[in-house]
């Protein structure tokens, strides 16, 4: 369980590193708004200050940090002398400058002063309020926090979200980004119930957007969320959740059951008859090749109309052979052991097996309901066989009901769900956004666990398929949610949903273990 929780957690980047990016950031966004200014126009006359600044980007990329200082430092003294460069020129180099200083851990002393000085002068040319002074704004407040000065920090960002929702709104990418930044320096800060609010604030305007730049945004975002929550005092009661149980049981138990299993004599005979079958219809149309077309090009092997009415009766005669085959499995076993021995229910179970691949509905069921009055007598009622038999059987009666919940509402249960961007249609978000959902489940928090639960079984779907056990297993955490917040309809049609999507994939495993 240790090694699950570390992998849906995952790695928070270190403070340092954030304020890093939040550095570089920076710099771009003041170089991607002045674009004339990097122009490498030699009629110009003043190239100095842009020929430095281009030689301490190189020098950065390679890591070679005191020829990148000189070089910045070269710009922002050649910049100065510059009468055509302007307030954001200048600005640009301090940040370059600042962000290799910061590389070398030099945090008061130098970069500090740089940053301050960058930020006055944007002030000074767009005002105070402008967008333009936020990326150093919150580059500022990322190296605050790495310092351990959540309280300047706080007042960085809040200036900065302040800014961008005058300019943005609060439903813009860049909003939820500030926001949870500002959670995350909250809870640094001990203020955790402010920096849950802001989390899930920000998490709501990610996952509502349409289209997301990456997916290492919100990743990042459910990481912290999930450890602000993991770290609370009020952990809550501890339930069991069946998205862990079946991961678990997917990622470890089910590969032990599988490893090293050798295929049956009976499944590599059939297998063999097969190939026999596809080559004898290869030689025969290399031998007796289709006729050619006037331009010379020869029809498609697959327009051959014989071939698959020969591929349809071999297929039928080893359908046969397995008949028979089961036929004299049951009929050996009841003399030799007795027609109560669950080897006997077994074989009936694998007859009515290769009866529902057929979709013989009504030959399998009375094989099965045999099956399952010789398991009752031999087997606890919780026991895996009497299990399996029962959903094979409510499988059945859903197959002969058209109107019966499985057929209804197993196909068309991701409708009903929010959308999700494309980036949260990984395995990795649906994870986390199941274990967050779970959390704030066991924290009595059903309405933020309701919204997010809706997001995690949407994600679970596109990730795994909509007819996964994982997907099935999502839906029935939800269900548990949905009754806990009086919505106990929706709870029926989604445990009705995950119930046919486990019927199925019983009935699907029970064909793949046919001999």
């Amino acid at each position: 369980m240790g090694g699950l929780n570390s992998m849906i957690k995952g790695k928070t980047y270190s403070t340092k590193r954030r304020a890093l990016l939040s550095v570089a950031f920076a710099a771009f966004i003041l170089s991607s708004a002045a674009p004339h200014s990097m122009a490498m126009d030699k009629s110009a006359g003043n190239l100095d200050w842009r020929t430095f600044y281009v030689e301490g980007e190189r020098k950065l990329k390679t890591q070679e940090l005191e020829a990148a200082v000189s070089a910045f430092e070269q710009a922002l003294k050649s910049v100065k002398q510059d009468k055509n460069a302007t307030a954001d020129d200048e600005a640009m180099c301090l940040l370059s400058l600042a962000s290799v200083h910061y590389m070398r851990d030099r945090f008061y002393e130098v970069v500090v002063p740089l940053y301050k000085k960058a930020i006055k002068l944007l002030e000074r040319k767009h005002g105070k309020d402008s967008p333009k002074v936020v990326p150093p704004i919150v580059a500022l407040a990322g190296i605050r926090e790495d310092e351990g000065d959540y309280n300047d920090a706080n007042k960085l960002l809040t200036r900065a979200l302040a800014i961008v929702e005058k300019a943005d709104g609060k439903t813009s990418l860049t909003y939820a980004d500030y926001l949870h930044r500002l959670g995350r320096v909250n809870f640094k800060f001990g203020f955790p119930r402010k920096a849950e609010d802001m989390y899930y604030a920000s998490l709501t305007i990610v996952m509502q957007q349409k289209v997301l730049p990456s997916g290492e945004m919100l990743e990042q975002h459910l990481i912290d969320y999930i450890d602000l929550l993991t770290k609370s005092e009020n952990r809550g009661k501890i339930f069991e959740s069946a998205f862990q149980k079946e991961l678990l049981k997917d990622s470890v138990a089910s590969v032990e059951r599988t490893r090293g299993v050798s295929a049956s004599i009976f499944s590599r005979e059939v297998s063999s008859r097969i190939a026999q079958q596809s080559a004898s219809t290869n030689e025969e149309e290399r031998i007796f090749p289709e006729p050619a077309g006037l331009d010379g090009s020869r029809t498609s092997p697959s327009i051959n109309p014989h071939r698959g009415m020969s591929d349809f009766a071999a297929l039928e005669e080893i359908n046969k052979q397995r008949v028979a085959f089961y036929e004299r499995m049951i009929s050996t076993d009841i003399l030799s052991l007795g027609p109560d021995h669950p080897s006997v229910a077994r074989d009936l179970s694998g007859l009515a097996a290769l009866y529902l691949s057929q979709r013989k509905f009504a030959d399998a069921k009375p094989l099965l309901l045999k099956a399952l009055a010789i398991y009752e007598k031999s087997y606890a009622p919780e026991s895996s066989m009497i299990t399996r038999t029962k959903a094979l059987l409510q499988l059945v009666d859903d197959e002969h009901n058209p109107q019966s919940p499985a057929n209804t509402v197993a196909t068309d249960y991701v409708s009903s769900l929010p959308p999700v961007p494309l980036a949260a249609q990984k395995l990795e978000v649906a994870l986390r956004l199941n274990y967050l959902a779970f959390l704030l489940y066991c924290q009595g928090k059903m309405a933020n666990a309701e919204r997010i639960y809706s997001w995690a079984v949407a994600s679970t779907a596109k990730a795994a398929g909509e007819q996964s056990l994982l997907a099935a297993s999502s839906l029935i955490d939800f269900s548990r949610v949905l009754r806990s917040t009086g919505r106990q309809n929706d709870a029926e049609t989604m445990d009705n949903t995950a119930q046919a999507i486990l019927r199925r994939s019983i009935s699907q495993n029970a064909l793949k273990s046919l001999p």
